[in-house]
C-alpha cells in the first residue's frame, strides 16, 4: 500500500455501475411484462352476429324510449327546437 496510489476495487464491487445497469434492466423486464399481459388477454374488438344482436337488445332494454337520446328542448322556455 503506497500513499502515492490509492487501491482502487474492481468495477463490479462498486454501487453505480449496478444502480445503472438497473434502471434498464428493470424497463427491459416490465416491457416483457406488460408484453405478456398485453398477449394473454385480449380485448376483442370484433363480436359475432349473434352477440352484436345481443348486445343491441341489451341497449334497447336499457332505454326504451325511442326518442333520440339528446334533447332538443330549449332549456330557458321549455319548447322544442323550431317553436316559439
Amino acid at each position: 500500500m503506497n500513499a502515492d496510489h490509492p487501491v482502487q476495487r474492481p468495477w463490479y464491487k462498486e454501487p453505480w455501475p449496478w444502480v445503472i445497469i438497473a434502471i434498464p434492466a428493470a424497463a427491459v423486464v416490465m416491457g416483457a411484462i406488460t408484453f405478456y399481459l398485453a398477449v394473454s388477454n385480449p380485448d376483442y374488438l370484433v363480436v359475432e352476429e349473434d352477440q352484436y344482436l345481443d348486445i343491441k337488445s341489451e341497449l334497447r332494454a336499457q332505454n326504451p324510449s325511442k326518442a333520440s337520446p339528446v334533447s332538443s328542448t330549449d332549456p330557458e322556455t321549455g319548447s322544442e327546437d323550431g317553436e316559439h
